[in-house]
């Protein structure tokens, strides 16, 4: 980013920028914009772009003077000097972030581009990690990396991809350079050792280089983990970082899920506190196992796949223990290790040649190293011996030491075996009686329910009854009212009978009187009519019944008692 009045150059390992402002309109707002950006990353609360005005008081801002001012104002409230890294490592990567969006359009422009996108911002992160700062022609300040960083990289890199290191190749190409800014880092790489190489290859490459050192994985692969609810083994992938040893994030969460469960967590955080222990191989137990005693005092039992992994892993964790809680990331140390060790090797060369230049100086110093060996060579002899006497005292201290942890722990496996078997009888029995309970409670539930049907069908029952002694009732009625009505109806048929014989006769009777009458005009009479029909003419009077005749009926239809002996009554009094 550049600009009349403010100037960037470089981006060095921690986030910080390199360069010169002059105290111009346009520089001061550069200045305000970098620094809330940084403030607003850190997430500080207040605005210290605010306190660029106050600081300044010349009419020109040095790159050592705004990182003095980053340090006291900005970096001070996220790390007093004493913070682990594993808690600004969010920081340091959102900086890092931040810092390639602004240089990326840079830094991504090259003739015969051969990484990609994403692999050119991890060696870049690479670069911000492994870098220093060194003074330039112009003035400015430059971020380079050394000829033994350069080397260690381009090594990782070239065994990643399966191939040999050259030492002597590096060294005739790398030795040309004067100095590996990232651009020249990134061609060399390129021209060198990137090209005739699969895109996938060198992804995974870059990938593993960029694990190694920005993200810092110690130690990964397969291993075997005991069960803390069951004595079996688990095999699962781990990572081991100097703060912590977890699961890789790239597994299903479903299955990441289901073996923080059956392990007890997908994270175990590492401190000083936290120790590891070899266990000897014994007949009939898991081979090649080691332990890791947290500072809660938690106890995770491993089992590597073969002596060779279980000498990586068991080197893996000490380093990552030791360095737990430093402020600085590990492979910073490393490399600030490497670049100690370099210098004093030139140191050692450069002392080395210039005793080569003086023959006297070479005697001399001759005769001296000899009289020094020799002198050192008794005295480590005599040490020897006494080493080799104290070490058989300590091999049988130690030994003891061992039979007596190995039968302590195995007190301890029975007891803990014991106490869990014990846990597993009283949860079962707790299960059982739980269940019996909800059984009774069904029971009781389901009793209650058939006493209120049992209840309602007694109800109905009873409704039943009532209704059914109504309807007794008054059937009894019903058929006491029909055999009245049948006898009303007998003595009615009767009274009919004897109403139609009385009928019969009082028409005979008329015919009779009239037959006279008519007789008594003509003739005098000579005899006396009995008014009661002779036997001949009787027997054409129907047989009494229960029933009406057709002519009966055609005459006493819808007749009652009543009008029928009026009319009886009528033809009696004519008559």
């Amino acid at each position: 980013m550049e600009n009349k009045e403010w100037e960037i150059v470089r981006v060095d390992r921690r986030g910080r920028v390199g360069g010169e402002a002059r105290r111009g309109e346009q520089g001061v707002d550069g200045v305000r914009v970098l620094t809330q950006n940084v403030g607003v990353l850190l997430k500080v609360e207040r605005r210290v772009e605010n306190c660029i005005a106050e600081y300044l008081s010349s009419q020109h801002l040095t790159f050592d003077q705004y990182l003095y001012f980053l340090t006291h104002e900005v970096l001070a409230e996220v790390d007093d000097g004493t913070t682990c890294y594993s808690e600004l490592k969010h920081h340091h990567d959102t900086l890092d972030h931040t810092f390639w969006l602004l240089g990326r359009a840079t830094l991504l422009q090259r003739h015969y581009p051969v990484f990609s996108e994403d692999s050119v911002y991890q060696l870049f992160r690479i670069f911000c990690l492994l870098a220093d700062r060194s003074p330039a022609k112009t003035g400015l300040l430059q971020v380079t990396l050394t000829l033994v960083e350069v080397r260690e990289a381009t090594k990782y890199l070239v065994t990643s991809l399966g191939r040999e290191w050259d030492v002597k190749d590096f060294h005739q190409l790398a030795t040309v350079i004067s100095t590996f800014t990232f651009p020249i880092f990134l061609t060399f790489l390129e021209g060198r050792y990137a090209q005739d190489t699969e895109a996938p290859a060198l992804e995974r490459a870059v990938k593993e280089l960029y694990r190694h050192f920005v993200e810092q994985i110690l130690n990964h692969g397969k291993v075997y983990q005991r069960a803390w609810w069951a004595p079996i083994w688990v095999k699962r992938e781990l990572e081991v970082r100097p703060w912590v040893m977890a699961a890789p994030s790239h597994k299903p969460r479903s299955r990441a899920a289901a073996l923080s469960t059956m392990l007890g967590g997908s994270q175990l955080l590492l401190s000083p506190a936290a120790t590891i222990h070899n266990i000897p191989d014994e007949p009939g137990a898991k081979p090649c196992r080691f332990t890791l005693c947290l500072e809660s005092n938690k106890l995770v039992q491993l089992a590597a796949i073969d002596h060779r992994s279980k000498s990586e892993w068991l080197r893996a964790l000490d380093i990552a223990i030791h360095h737990s809680h430093d402020t600085l990331p590990y492979q910073a140390f490393v490399s600030a290790s490497r670049k100690l060790e370099h210098a004093e090797e030139e140191a050692r060369e450069t002392a080395e040649r210039i005793r080569r230049d003086s023959q006297a100086d070479i005697i001399e110093n001759t005769q001296a190293e000899l009289k020094a060996e020799k002198m050192a060579r008794a005295e480590a002899e005599a040490a020897a011996r006494e080493e080799a006497a104290a070490r058989q005292t300590e091999e049988k201290r130690v030994l003891e030491l061992q039979t007596l942890r190995l039968q302590l722990e195995t007190l301890l496996e029975e007891e803990t075996q014991a106490k869990r078997d014990e846990e597993i009888v009283r949860n079962l029995q707790a299960r059982v009686l739980r269940e019996e309970w909800e059984r009774r409670e069904e029971l009781e539930l389901l009793q209650e329910e058939q006493r209120k049907m049992l209840e309602e069908e007694t109800k109905k029952r009873q409704a039943f009854e009532v209704e059914q002694e109504g309807k007794d009732t008054q059937l009894r009625e019903a058929e006491k009212q029909l055999r009245k009505l049948e006898s009303e109806r007998l003595r009615l048929d009767h009274e009919l009978r004897n109403a139609r014989e009385k009928i019969i006769m009082s028409e005979r009777g008329k015919e009779l009187l009239e037959a006279r009458m008519k007789v008594k005009e003509r003739t005098p009479p000579s005899r006396t009519y009995s008014l009661r029909p002779i036997r001949r003419e009787r027997g054409n009077i129907p047989a009494r019944s229960s029933s009406f005749n057709t002519h009966a009926a055609k005459f006493f239809k819808f007749r009652s008692k009543g009008a029928c002996d009026g009319h009886i009554t009528i033809h009696q009094m004519k008559e």
